[in-house]
């Protein structure tokens, strides 16, 4: 099967750079596209590849230990594609895989953390290493150097089927060089991850919310009358980047979930949001507070057990009111909630 290959300082005229910021420069005597801007931009090639299984390689470099370089795939647009992308160590901490799949123009790593979408990996500073990707229909997997065994298998992408276009990623200064694509054969994906709703359900996790029009943060709060439903990830939270645009600081959303019991009960209900909340229990505002990224205290990665609130859930019917302000703009917003109670669902 044949490669493509890009050195992309001499055909730069197959590639979009768009608002990237990339620009050719020297790092280890070699020559390279360089990317020192904080952004969600990517180098598109211009040209579909038109096949469906792949071997993406590029090599990248870090300067130093403040660096993100990645490789694109399955590019609806440059707002809506699949990223993977690798960071360096400090010396003391090893480096990191990321899937970070770009919805609406913003990352969304603060929603898909954990082993099924990070991995530690070993990523030098001061030297070019080979990141590459195999691209089947529905996952990835992700290779650093010549290992031959996979540092992370992507076991489902969310945009979909990985059609559209490839191309490269940068944020904060780093370096890409030697871009290629090679035809693989498909093989058969036995364990497809699904949303197991029921599942989510059992462990208490508020599975599917009525979601209001986005809106700029008001106090106190919109009253709104037109809703839409949706469901929660895999893992429990409810991904607003599929839904809206983060086109404003400020943008805010309101959600609830209305559920009836058939008698008093009290549990620990666990709370994950990203950026700002404000959360009403039965109508009565039971907290308000912020995750933010505001490294190294805080990370803003929406977790469930962020934070626990004793409720006295009534008999007949309850409500859960939340409204979420995204102040970051570029992040994943979102929330995950899990109610406690056992005998809901």
């Amino acid at each position: 099967m044949s490669t493509l290959k890009w050195e992309l300082i001499d055909n730069i005229e197959h590639f979009n750079l768009g608002e990237s910021g990339a620009k050719p420069k020297v790092f280890c005597g070699r020559e390279a596209l360089y990317f020192e801007e904080l952004h969600t931009n990517p180098v598109l090639l211009s040209d579909d590849i038109n096949i469906t299984c792949y071997r993406l390689e590029a090599e990248v470099a870090f300067p130093s230990s403040i660096g993100f370089a990645g490789l694109v795939f399955g590019a609806r647009d440059s707002k809506n594609y699949e990223l993977v992308y690798i960071s360096p160590g400090n010396g003391t901490a090893m480096g990191e895989i990321q899937y970070d799949p770009i919805m609406k123009g913003s990352s969304t790593w603060q929603i898909y953390h954990g082993s099924s979408y990070q991995a530690p990996a070993f990523v030098p500073i001061g030297e070019w290493v080979k990141l590459s990707l195999e691209v089947q229909s529905n996952s990835a997997s992700v290779y650093i150097g010549d290992s031959t065994s996979p540092h992370l298998v992507i076991r489902k992408l969310q945009l979909g089927k990985a059609e559209g276009k490839i191309g490269i990623w940068g944020s904060l200064p780093c370096y890409i060089s030697n871009f290629s694509v090679k035809e693989i054969n498909p093989i058969s994906q036995k364990d497809k991850v699904q949303t197991d709703l029921q599942k989510l359900a059992y462990d208490t996790f508020v599975t599917e919310w009525m979601i209001s029009k986005p809106y700029l943060y008001h106090d106190p709060p919109l009253i709104h009358k037109e809703w839409i439903k949706a469901t929660v990830e895999e893992n429990g939270i409810l991904n607003l980047n599929r839904l809206y645009s983060l086109t404003e600081k400020g943008t805010a959303v309101q959600l609830q979930c209305i559920f009836s019991l058939s008698e008093n009960v009290d549990t620990n209900l666990q709370l994950g949001y990203s950026d700002k909340i404000r959360l009403w229990i039965n109508n009565v505002e039971v907290y308000h507070g912020e995750c933010l990224w505001n490294p190294p205290e805080s990370d803003g990665r929406i977790r469930s057990d962020h934070v626990t609130i004793p409720v006295r859930w009534r008999k007949g019917v309850n409500t859960i009111r939340a409204e979420i302000i995204n102040y970051e703009c570029m992040f994943g917003w979102g929330l995950s909630v899990k109610t406690g109670i056992y005998k809901l669902w």
